[in-house]
């Protein structure tokens, strides 16, 4: 299981923002605090299913943790930017445009998209991906528990 990003740091709804003239403040706020609550029930949720269901086994990714660290941090992972997308429109690029097939045709493309956290205005980029799908594997309880992928599928052998 994943736990959900925090939305508000998302392109897209910088780029919704930056449209409606509104600066990070409220709205971006008020999203955090529903994906919080969200983020602390659904552990509890998982721990009554585990004792309501026999053999019931599970792994929650703090998705949230991670992909705020990303945004935080950028070179600490590896990217120059992580509030402006590689693909899209508007500010930030957030404007869902890619490719343009979409209702807005213009878009910008990055020269290097491993310079990117985001690959468009709502997806990470596949270095992204392939970070966190390496902490799912094998990473430490603080961002994936109560096991790993890797520590799960031992459980099952």
């Amino acid at each position: 299981m994943l736990n959900m990003v925090p939305i508000g740091s998302l392109p897209n709804i910088r780029a919704l923002n930056a449209r409606r003239g509104v600066k990070n403040g409220d709205f971006i706020e008020e999203v955090t605090n529903l994906v919080k609550m969200h983020n602390s029930a659904l552990p509890e949720i998982l721990k009554q299913l585990e004792k309501q269901l026999p053999g019931f086994k599970y792994t929650l990714f703090n998705l949230f943790k991670v992909f705020t660290e990303s945004i935080d941090n950028p070179t600490k992972y590896g990217f120059k930017t992580s509030k402006t997308a590689c693909c899209g429109t508007g500010a930030f690029r957030g404007i869902y445009s890619c490719g343009g097939k979409r209702q807005v045709k213009k878009y910008e493309l990055c020269k290097n998209m491993k310079d990117y956290l985001f690959f468009d205005s709502f997806h990470p980029t596949e270095l992204a991906y392939q970070q966190y799908a390496e902490l799912l594997w094998n990473g430490t309880v603080d961002v994936v528990s109560p096991y790993n992928l890797k520590s799960f599928f031992e459980l099952s052998t």
